[in-house]
């Protein structure tokens, strides 16, 4: 039970971040250096949180390659921003896809272990002999 608790709390607290990045990037997109300051703290709050090994690199990785394909679609005239800062994209967007991309990959691990604790105290539930008195 103590198990399912604490992930629920985790379950809030990544939806949290990613909604405060949502947030943070619909509200203020339109400046870059704030916006880049905010993510920026965002960011930092999230390897606070989640610095295992492979949650640095899944940032560093989503972060490097999505904004590579990013200025490759912004380029090929895929699509545009409205506000870009350099090579077609915003200042902050490195930051905020590598911080959404661990968010989410936190979100999904998080519910998968949810489902599975579910899942199993089920298993449990049904294993049971009944008695009929």
């Amino acid at each position: 039970m103590k198990l399912t608790k604490q992930l629920w709390i985790e379950l809030v607290v990544e939806f949290a971040t990613f909604s405060l990045l949502v947030a943070s990037i619909t509200l203020l997109w339109r400046n870059n250096v704030l916006l880049l300051a905010i993510v920026l703290v965002e960011c930092l709050f999230a390897l606070a949180r989640w610095h295992e090994r492979h949650d640095v690199s899944f940032l560093l990785t989503l972060a490097v390659f999505g904004t590579l394909a990013e200025i490759a679609f912004t380029h090929s005239g895929a699509w545009q921003y409205a506000n870009p800062t350099l090579l077609g994209i915003p200042l902050w967007f490195p930051l905020a896809f590598g911080t959404a991309g661990l968010t989410g990959q936190r979100l999904a691990r998080t519910t998968a272990a949810v489902w599975g604790t579910r899942e199993r105290s089920l298993d449990l539930d049904t294993s049971q002999p009944t008695t009929h008195g």
